[in-house]
């Protein structure tokens, strides 16, 4: 299994137009084929971990949070195994991988944080 770069607890993901709109992009430009790579790797490519974990470990591991804590090595809050999903993000796109020198990781979780809580309340 590959190491994951990034957990993203989350509810129902937003859609692609939603995830523009969250980012302020405009599709059909540079700006959304980049920022599509950015929705792919959050919400397609990426493995959720509440869904691997009903379909294949819950006969292994008694609960999702000792699951999480042996498995991936990482403890999560009762607000975030709260949510409908958590996504476990192994590959970042250039934009938001630092270690290549993206830059745009904490905008784009901030707009994300700001956008469920909007839908939260």
């Amino acid at each position: 299994m590959k190491e994951a770069k990034l957990f993203l607890p989350f509810p129902m993901p937003p859609s692609l137009s939603e995830f523009f709109g969250i980012l302020s992009v405009t599709p059909g430009g540079l700006a959304a084929q980049l920022t599509k790579d950015v929705y792919d790797a959050f919400f397609v490519g990426s493995l959720d971990l509440k869904e691997e974990y009903r379909r294949y470990y819950c006969v292994e591991y008694p609960t999702l949070r000792y699951y999480l804590a042996i498995v991936h090595g990482e403890r999560f809050e009762k607000a975030e195994l709260d949510q409908a999903h958590i996504f476990c993000i192994t590959s970042l796109p250039q934009m938001i991988d630092e270690v290549q020198g993206g830059t745009y990781l904490d905008s784009v979780l901030e707009a994300l944080n700001k956008w469920r809580a909007d839908r939260e309340n």
